[in-house]
């Protein structure tokens, strides 16, 4: 299977792959994964065509953004979407 649809949104006309990955997971949500299991998760939604990952400072105070970060700093931007949500005033969140 490999995603090859795109579908436009909004008025600003960025696309996006018609499946997303959320990330809460890789910031241990169910169960605490090694890095190297969140590494191997990602790899193989890349390999399936997902371009469009989901994250959270909240989830896993950050794990998995830092751990989206460090996959996705190995691609070529591309088609790459990313989704990060926060506070509006940021209370309560960490600082790195």
């Amino acid at each position: 299977m490999q995603m090859r649809h795109w579908d436009r949104r909004g008025d600003g006309g960025l696309t996006f792959t018609e499946l997303g990955f959320g990330t809460a997971p890789l910031g241990n949500l169910y169960r605490a994964i090694s890095d190297e299991e969140a590494t191997a998760v990602l790899d193989a939604a890349w390999q399936y065509g997902i371009r469009y990952f989901d994250t959270a400072p909240l989830y896993g105070l950050g794990l998995a953004e830092r751990r989206v970060g460090r996959f996705l700093a190995r691609k070529k931007r591309g088609r790459l979407r990313g989704v990060d949500k926060s506070r509006p005033d940021n209370e309560g969140l960490p600082t790195r």
